[in-house]
């Protein structure tokens, strides 16, 4: 059977990614996950997601964002915002993403993928 999400569960799980909450972002991906950072070799499995996720000085956590859009049909879902991070000097750095999500089969309806394109805007 497949579990249906909502896109309420994908801005939650955005939410908890920029925030730094690991516990739900665990709790949340499959053991075999894959994660495609575009431009980037793709990092499998949860501890490899975790440790990059979590495991950098200058990582995603604690991070202004917002989510313009999020849509899903249960199994996958696409979310797109914008994240801002301090860069040098204090001066804020805005980027653009955009987060693809499919599920995994099992009853728990893990994030087996998640595709990301980021892209530093220029305002």
């Amino acid at each position: 059977m497949k579990t249906a999400r909502n896109t309420d569960f994908f801005r939650q799980f955005n939410g908890a990614f920029f925030q730094g909450d690991r516990q739900f972002i665990e709790e949340s991906i499959a053991e075999d996950i894959v994660w495609t950072i575009v431009g980037s070799e793709p990092i499998k499995g949860k501890q490899a997601f975790l440790d990059v996720a979590f495991g950098v000085d200058d990582g995603y956590t604690d991070m202004e964002y917002t989510t313009e859009l999020s849509l899903t049909n249960g199994r996958e879902a696409a979310l797109k915002g914008k994240m801002i991070r301090k860069g040098k000097g204090d001066v804020p750095k805005i980027y653009a993403y955009c987060d693809f999500y499919v599920l995994d089969d099992e009853d728990e309806g893990k994030i087996k993928e998640m595709t990301t394109f980021v892209v530093e805007l220029k305002e």
